[in-house]
């Protein structure tokens, strides 16, 4: 029997939501197949599809080993619904995290054993791992698709969850995160607006529960646009995230009261935007600064060591018995008589 004061073991869920174009996420299931650890369920949620196309992806689940097929459930999602689909498949999810993979995204073979293994550490914490992000070109021509790799994979620097730069930033998806599951459809059943749905849902989780840095890399996030661009930030994300922080702020999801609501409106968004900005100036004047003092402390070190190097060299000590005939003259000047005693 289970014992209810113990803590449930981890199990992870992977949520990958789509359209109904199997061909975009094959890749993705291929190398969920690859995990090896074993509390591992998978959620494929189809956004709009008819009966035919949610039997080719059926059929595309099928092509595997059974010991994966049997783990993925693929759920059909009616295109009314006024749920979003990372919103359904937390619903559907019985597992202690959520992860949400998108299409043409792959993650690493210890993806789901990092999770695992950082949970107890994490202690009831959402759990991040590293995103490396590569830019593709895509080429479809009926059923057939082909992603080919622009560059390079690009390795973000490990940073933690910061609250500032968070509320300054683009919308963002849940890649490489592992979510608490009750936490995350506390607040997902409260409405999160579709765009800012990622972004909001971090900000909440970050705040109720806190965030557990793993530094593993272990997602390849893959996307359209250049590598290095970043989303533009229009009215309708600025629209969004007014709306999500209204929501946050009805789930009583605030450091202060109002705290959120404050963050509302563009003008205010330009103007802490330019506050940050100039912080990072005064961060990099007083950088600029410390370097400076360090240099003058290595040339003042530099100068002390010659100083030393000259007062022990062999010239000086060369001198040495003049000196001490130098002293016995001036001894015999101050007492004359000391040297005529028997």
């Amino acid at each position: 029997m289970t014992d209810p004061t113990q803590p449930a073991a981890f199990s992870l869920a992977a949520l990958v939501p789509c359209g109904p174009a199997s061909t975009r996420i094959s890749e993705t299931l291929l190398s969920l197949a690859a995990q090896t650890s074993p509390a591992l369920e998978i959620h494929v949620i189809v956004e709009g599809g008819s009966s035919s196309e949610l039997r080719g992806l059926q059929d595309l689940v099928g092509t595997f080993d059974e010991d994966f097929s049997r783990r993925v459930h693929v759920a059909a999602m009616d295109r009314f619904d006024s749920r979003t689909a990372v919103a359904v498949g937390v619903a559907r999810s019985r597992a202690t995290h959520v992860a949400v993979l998108y299409p043409d995204d792959v993650v690493f073979a210890h993806w789901s054993e990092t999770f695992r293994v950082n949970a107890a550490r994490a202690g009831g914490r959402a759990m991040a791992s590293l995103v490396a992000v590569q830019a593709v070109d895509t080429w479809t021509r009926g059923d057939l698709r082909a992603v080919t790799t622009i560059g390079r994979p690009r390795f973000p620097d490990p940073m933690g969850f910061d609250l500032m730069e968070h509320l300054l930033s683009p919308p963002l998806l849940l890649r490489g995160w592992a979510l608490p599951r009750q936490v995350a459809y506390r607040f997902l059943t409260a409405g999160l607006p579709v765009v800012a749905e990622g972004w909001a849902l971090r900000l909440a989780v970050a705040l109720s529960c806190g965030v557990l840095e793993t530094g593993e890399v272990t997602y390849l996030g893959r996307s359209s646009q250049p590598a290095g661009g970043t989303p533009a930030v229009g009215p309708e994300w600025e629209s969004e995230r007014d709306a999500a922080l209204e929501v946050l702020d009805r789930c009583g999801l605030t450091l202060a009261p109002g705290i959120l609501q404050s963050m509302r409106g563009s003008s205010t968004y330009a103007t802490v935007r330019r506050l940050e900005e100039e912080l990072a100036a005064l961060r990099s004047q007083l950088q600029a600064a410390e370097e400076e003092g360090r240099s003058l402390a290595a040339s003042e070190a530099a100068a002390r060591r010659r100083e030393t190097a000259m007062v022990s060299s062999t010239s000086w000590k060369a001198a040495a018995p003049l000196r001490a005939l130098g002293e016995a003259a001036r001894r015999l000047r101050q007492n004359p008589g000391a040297e005529r005693r028997p």
